[in-house]
Order: C-alpha cells, then sequence, then structure tokens
C-alpha cells in the first residue's frame, strides 16, 4: 500500500500540515491565558480549540486528505474548493478560539459560523467518500465511523456556541459532554483506524489482528451510553479505551522486523506513557495534569511521530522521485535532522517529567520542544525546491 495511491495535490495536504504548527506554537502561548481551575471556562476552552482543533484536527484533516484515498483504494470524493476552504478554516478557528479567550460573543458567534461552514465543507466530502468503497477491513470501519462522529460533533460544537448566545435554549452540560465525546471519538476512531494501517507499515510488523483495538471502540460506543447516566463509569470507560489501544500498538511494535530506534518510534513510545499518565490524572479527577498529558504528552508526540513519516515522503514523491535515476537524490532518512529530531524528542520526554511538579519548566520544554519540530518542519519543505534548484521543472 503505497502513500502517494490516488494523491491529492502536495500543497493542499502541506496547507494543513504548517496551519497545524502554527496552531501549535501559538497554544503554547494560550496556555498561560487558560483558568485551569475552571476546566469550562471559557479562557481554558480557547486554550483547548487552539491545539485539539488549530493543531489536531488539522494535521487530521491534511492527513485524511491523502490517507482516506490509500485506505479506500479509490479518490477522495472531492478536493475542488479544498485548498480555499483551508484558509476559511484556520482563520474561523483561530477567531472562535481568541473569542473565547476574551469572552467576546459576537466574535465567537461569527467565528463559530465561518467554522462550521469549513468544517461541513470537509465532512460532506469525507463522509461521502466511502461511498462504493471496496475495502472492508478496521481502519475502513473505524474511518467512516469517525466521519459520522465528526459531523455530529461540529453540530453538537455550533449548538453550544447557539446556546452561549442566547439563540438557542438547551441543556449547556449535556450539549458539552457529548460535543467533547463526539470529537474525541472522532480522534480516537482515526488514531486506531489509521494506526492499524501506519504502525505495521512503519514498523515492518506482520500478523497483527488488532483484537484489542476492536474491543477498544466497542467500549468507546458503550462510553457514550454511560455518559448519561454515569460519569465515573464512562471515564473508567475512557481509561480502558486508552489502556487497550495502547497495549494493541505495543503488541504491534513487539512484532516488528524493524528493531532499530529512531525518532518514529521513540516518539510513539513517548506518546505511550503521556498517554497513561494523562490516563491516570483524568481517573482522579486532575483536569490539569490530564489535559496536558493527553494533549502535550500524548496526542503531541503520537502526531509529531507520524509527521516525521509521512511529510518527507510526500515531499519526496512529489518533487524529488522524478529525478531518480537522473541525479543522485537525498534519501527519506536523510531529508531529516536527526539531531533536532532526537533533541525534540527529549525535550518532551522532560516536559513530561518535570510538568507536576515544575508546571513553567515544563511548558518551557515543550515550546523549545515546538520550535524545534517547527526548524524541522521548515526543512521538509525546503526540498519542495529541489526542482528548481537542478534548473528543471518543478513538477507537482
Amino acid at each position: 500500500m503505497l502513500l502517494n495511491t490516488f494523491a491529492p495535490p502536495f500543497r493542499l495536504v502541506g496547507g494543513y500540515f504548517l496551519g497545524g504548527i502554527f496552531c501549535l506554537i501559538l497554544s503554547i502561548f494560550a496556555y498561560f491565558l487558560a483558568d485551569f481551575s475552571a476546566i469550562f471556562a471559557l479562557k481554558t476552552a480557547g486554550f483547548i480549540h487552539i491545539f485539539a482543533l488549530g493543531f489536531v484536527i488539522s494535521i487530521i484533516i491534511g492527513s485524511l486528505y491523502q490517507l482516506t484515498s490509500v485506505i479506500l483504494q479509490k479518490p477522495f470524493f472531492s478536493i475542488k474548493g479544498a485548498f480555499f476552504n483551508l484558509f476559511v478554516f484556520l482563520a474561523g478557528a483561530l477567531i472562535l478560539s481568541f473569542a473565547m479567550i476574551f469572552e467576546n460573543f459576537n466574535l465567537m458567534l461569527f467565528g463559530g459560523a465561518v467554522l462550521f461552514f469549513a468544517l461541513s465543507f470537509f465532512g460532506v466530502n469525507f463522509m461521502f467518500s466511502f461511498f462504493k468503497a471496496q475495502t472492508q477491513n478496521l481502519a475502513t470501519f473505524a474511518i467512516f465511523v469517525s466521519s459520522l462522529f465528526f459531523i455530529v460533533g461540529i453540530t453538537l460544537g455550533a449548538l453550544l456556541v447557539l446556546v452561549l448566545n442566547g439563540i438557542f435554549a438547551a441543556d449547556f452540560e449535556l450539549l458539552l459532554k457529548y460535543h467533547i465525546y463526539f470529537v474525541f471519538g472522532f480522534v480516537f476512531f482515526i488514531i486506531v483506524g489509521v494506526s492499524s494501517v501506519l504502525l505495521p507499515m512503519f514498523s515492518l510488523s506482520h500478523g497483527n489482528k488488532f483484537l484489542l483495538s476492536k474491543i477498544a471502540l466497542a467500549c468507546y460506543f458503550l462510553l457514550g451510553i454511560t455518559l448519561y447516566f454515569s460519569k465515573i463509569f464512562a471515564i473508567l470507560l475512557g481509561v480502558l479505551c486508552v489502556v487497550l489501544f495502547i497495549f494493541d500498538a505495543g503488541l504491534t511494535l513487539k512484532k516488528r522486523i524493524r528493531k532499530a530506534y529512531d525518532y518514529w518510534n521513540l516518539n510513539i513510545y513517548l506518546s505511550f506513557i503521556g498517554a497513561i499518565l494523562g490516563a491516570i490524572f483524568y481517573l482522579f479527577d486532575d483536569k490539569n495534569l490530564a489535559i496536558f498529558y493527553l494533549f502535550y504528552g500524548f496526542l503531541y508526540p503520537f502526531i509529531v511521530a507520524h509527521l516525521y513519516k509521512i511529510a518527507p515522503f510526500l515531499i519526496w514523491y512529489n518533487y524529488i522521485s522524478p529525478f531518480v535515476g537522473k541525479q543522485k537524490v537525498p534519501l527519506l532518512d536523510e531529508m531529516v535532522l536527526k539531531k533536532v529530531a532526537y533533541a525534540e524528542i527529549l525535550l518532551n520526554f522532560i516536559a513530561i517529567l518535570s510538568y507536576a511538579f515544575f508546571t513553567k519548566f515544563g511548558i518551557f520544554c515543550i515550546f523549545l520542544s515546538v520550535i524545534l519540530l517547527s526548524f524541522n518542519m521548515l526543512h521538509f519543505f525546503k526540498f519542495t525546491k529541489f526542482g528548481e534548484k537542478n534548473g528543471r521543472e518543478n513538477l507537482q
């Protein structure tokens, strides 16, 4: 299975990647404006949206434009207007997030409307991509369910904005719980589905059944039911989902043929540590630590691990592969600044170890880690000029 099957233009995928990294940097500054003593406060919600929406969802959407067609073995339903929608999405996400931080309800309504339009545009095209799909496996099922979760999640988010502005009357707390459930369900199903393809691919692991991942998905469905009746039981199920997925992913990595440790699998192992810590602190209702470890300890290194693999490959395929056999070209591994990548991982690890005791130092380490990641990403994008430097036509 090749990542270039039915490939969309790289500028679309790369645009979402760069937008996500930009929002990741902004999230560090937004962190200091959040009020973690009131977890559902608007300032805290603003920080969460910059990270989860601006970084996580942006990277996921960019990846899905590429990976959906690979997994389904058919083109993405439509990419017409997708590049313009990228800018609409980023504008809506940032307007909504900062409107929350500064508690500007009129701007929140405007940003929410812009964002809902952009996400609906992607969500509908994403869901329609599954029509007449030929493949039937765990990845296909998980990603299809994620498309449904996505539509429901953004709809509930739009209703929350309307409730805050007094335009719509509903149980705000109930809407908020299920907005979080469906949005994080979208992320969780994407992670499990895509991992069933990428983890074996990048680690050269074979014979994986993914039984525990399937149980984790079933538990997440049950979590949605129990959330209405029992918060404690829902939290326990959420922790179980995370633990089952991590254990299954660990089994996949244990079977790997490629035994060497590199910037990919080190980030994966680091994300496992962050996920376990986040689940533990969430279980003990310490939301400050839970958010940090789930965001910067789990999601951040897990996404970065795959960025180090996917971004260089896509750039290599689009801009360098036409010169293979004609002149010397860089290998994929040579496109990554390894010392920078390992320093980024080390800083993230130090942040995970220190945050619970030295909060500001932990965040400072995350900031330095993100800067190093950004430096590596910009280095990747320098290779898009490979054809121009060699005096040839830049093929896309």
